[in-house]
């Protein structure tokens, strides 16, 4: 069987600093996400809520770089009310259905692809993965983080 064709990119979410830049996650996960972009021109729905600390909402921050980095604004669809990857996923998906777009890659952390991929097919997405390298002293605490995270999706499944 053929593989679908990417029609939509799906960004999630990092902390944005409180002086308004990336967190080194954040940074690479956009930096891929332009490299993707750059490779094929799809739209792009950047997720993620604004935090206490954050000056702004992921998503509109996120929107906001890749257009800086010259991503046209009619390719940039924010996500601004998800606060975990399940909302995510979630709220991404009706928005690729009411633009009708049926196929996404989802670009994070490459610890985090695995799980996000499984919430993808747990809400009937049509989905490939693209992970950015994880900062390697953050390894234990991401994989720890990512273990917990896991069990809650196990746990909320059920």
């Amino acid at each position: 069987m053929a593989k679908k064709t990417v029609d939509a990119m799906i960004v999630l979410g990092a902390q944005v600093r409180p002086e308004g830049i990336p967190s080194e996650a954040l940074r690479r996960r956009l930096c891929l996400a332009l490299q993707r972009y750059r490779e094929r021109p799809v739209p792009i729905i950047c997720c993620g809520a604004q935090g206490p600390r954050e000056p702004a909402a992921e998503g509109d921050f996120m929107c906001a770089w890749l257009r800086k980095n010259g991503v046209p604004d009619t390719m940039l669809l924010s996500e601004n009310r998800s606060t975990d990857t399940m909302e995510n996923i979630r709220y991404a998906k009706a928005m690729m259905e009411a633009a009708g777009l049926s196929h996404a890659l989802v670009v994070t952390s490459d610890y985090h692809v695995r799980r996000a991929l499984a919430i993808c097919r747990y809400y009937g997405v049509c989905a490939e993965g693209a992970g950015s390298p994880s900062v390697p002293r953050y390894w234990l605490k991401n994989n720890v983080r990512e273990l917990l995270a896991w069990a809650k999706f196990f746990l909320l499944r059920a």
